[in-house]
């Protein structure tokens, strides 16, 4: 009797995507050459770069806090900026205490609030609680 081995597909919803969009990277998008893209999804931020070897890099939103916004006058020309978020250092994650950065990226604004409300929910949902120390 054979087994059926196969995997099903993971349906999961990407709440955003988007790819840098500096002036280098708009032409590279342009000749199908720019191979880094970031997602949003309800549970995770996902980065994919590389065309070689493709790295994904994956946090869970519940690992992240303080999303913030930089908007430089060059960004401001392009209508673009930068988005970051630091991992809670209290996780047992390698990347504790790092931030986590999506460079020249559009509405970064809506972005960012996006992130936000998704990282909430996130701990909402899991019953998490946070304790800041004096």
């Amino acid at each position: 009797m054979a087994e059926n081995n196969t995997i099903h597909d993971v349906q999961f919803e990407i709440k955003w995507e988007g790819k840098p969009s500096g002036l280098i990277q708009r032409f590279l998008t342009k000749i199908h050459l720019n191979f880094t893209t970031y997602q949003i999804t309800k549970d995770e931020l996902i980065i994919k770069k590389g065309f070689f070897r493709q790295n994904t890099n994956t946090v869970e939103l519940y690992m992240l806090k303080d999303p913030d916004m930089t908007i430089s006058l060059y960004q401001k020309l392009l209508k673009i900026g930068t988005v970051s978020v630091m991992v809670d250092s209290k996780g047992n994650s390698t990347r504790a205490g790092q931030r986590i950065y999506l460079k020249n990226i559009y509405n970064c604004e809506k972005v960012r609030k996006l992130l936000r409300d998704l990282i909430e929910d996130d701990v909402m949902e899991r019953r998490i609680t946070y304790f800041d120390s004096v």
